[in-house]
């Protein structure tokens, strides 16, 4: 398969992959949650350590960034001592979150009590995420002021998904090194729903929509209630198969 078609398809299936998963993993918490009576918020307690949780916060911040305030990153660097401390912030997040993997795989390797499909699902979600760190670190160090020119590059590329015409050239001319990192990255967000962080996504989520879709069946319930009057009196059912005296 040809990079071209990796950097058409992949990222669509991905996203499908993430949407489908988040809904099975909302699914099946609730499920959880009903059977043994507790919230979503007592399931799955687990983590990786904060210092890891924290600085991939910061980093997809950064990216986003990027990705939706293009022309004001760019402002920003166009002074040099902001630039240097721009791509300084981002290469030490880049290693405070490789310390914060390292403890991961650590426990992973000498603290998991698991079962072994879990303990080979989080060597999976571990074997990515190290390709995604070390391979964005590796691009800090290689080709700097990665802050500017991924701004002009793989943020053209991320709108050119949204719209459904992927310019897949933009990734093929990249070095290898950019190139694995982006495809790497979406991996990491088809494999999210089986980490523990799909969990606080999902918990998140519910406690966002939970009031609207309270305040929307509170709304729609006259409503309901009239519609099934109207049906219990008129039944087409009666028509087809009328009761015999």
């Amino acid at each position: 398969m040809t990079s071209a078609l990796w950097f058409r398809l992949w990222p669509y299936a991905a996203t499908v992959l993430f949407a489908i998963g988040m809904v099975l993993r909302y699914a099946i918490a609730r499920r959880r949650s009903r059977r043994h009576g507790r919230s979503f918020e007592g399931r799955d307690g687990r983590g990786g350590p904060r210092l890891l949780q924290f600085s991939l916060l910061l980093l997809l911040v950064g990216h986003l960034v990027g990705f939706l305030f293009p022309h004001w990153l760019l402002q920003w660097n166009s002074s040099v001592l902001r630039l240097y401390a721009t791509e300084t912030l981002g290469f030490v997040l880049g290693l405070l979150a490789l310390g914060g993997w390292a403890v991961m795989m650590w426990r992973h390797l000498w603290h998991s009590n698991g079962t072994p499909i879990r303990q080979a699902a989080d060597a999976v979600l571990l074997s990515v995420l190290f390709t995604v760190l070390l391979s964005g670190s590796l691009m800090a160090i290689l080709f700097r002021w990665g802050s500017s020119w991924g701004v002009l590059t793989l943020t053209p590329y991320a709108v050119s998904l949204f719209r459904g015409r992927p310019a897949v050239g933009l990734m093929i001319d990249m070095p290898f090194l950019v190139r694995l990192h982006v495809f790497a990255a979406f991996a990491m967000l088809a494999l999210l729903p089986a980490t523990p962080l799909a969990l606080l996504m999902v918990i998140a989520l519910r406690r966002l929509l939970g009031p609207l879709v309270t305040a929307g069946c509170r709304m729609l319930g006259p409503l309901q209630t009239l519609v099934e009057r109207l049906a219990r009196r008129v039944n087409p059912a009666s028509l087809i198969w009328p009761e015999e005296d």
